[in-house]
């Protein structure tokens, strides 16, 4: 059973996000609640949206610059961008003190990935998700908030 969420979550539509500043998005693939099933997935471990509500943070991940926003997009049967957040910092879990006990179990997990941790108050699922088309986020991409607030689908993030 997926723990219960742990942070708050708002929910607003991404015009309600024009208030903020232009920054670097980093956009991350994620898997969905394991209270979603889906016939045609089988998903093995505990991560996805589950790990994001209950820790407030995303990892792991090797980046390679230091954003200022956080998307999350959901795979089947979302198939969306559902989350948004606002980059607090980014933390070596092995060095840094983090809520995620036991961070070497995930088996996203490798040497060197970092831990992006979100505000608490600015962690916010979509009322206007972006949808899939024909770019997939197998991995971590870059956008910038312009972008992911002008977003008809995920193609528009990544031109």
């Amino acid at each position: 059973m997926a723990p219960k969420p742990t942070v708050k979550v708002y929910r607003k539509s991404r015009e309600e996000l024009k208030n903020y500043p232009d920054g670097l998005m980093v956009v991350c693939p994620s898997k969905p609640s394991k209270k979603i099933k889906h016939k045609k997935i089988i998903w093995r471990g505990y991560y996805g949206e589950d790990f994001l509500l209950e820790f407030g943070a995303w990892g792991f991940v090797n980046l390679s610059k230091d954003p200022d926003y956080f998307a999350l997009y959901v795979s089947l049967p979302i198939s969306a961008v559902k989350y948004f957040g606002v980059v607090d910092e980014i933390l070596d879990p092995r060095e840094e003190e983090h809520p995620v006990k036991d961070f070497r179990k995930y088996e996203s997990y490798e040497e060197g990935d970092k831990l992006i941790m979100l505000k608490k108050d600015m962690i916010i699922e979509l009322d206007d998700m972006i949808p899939y088309k024909e770019t997939l986020i197998p991995g971590f991409r870059y956008t910038t908030l312009n972008k992911f607030i002008e977003a008809e689908t995920t193609d528009d993030l990544l031109d």
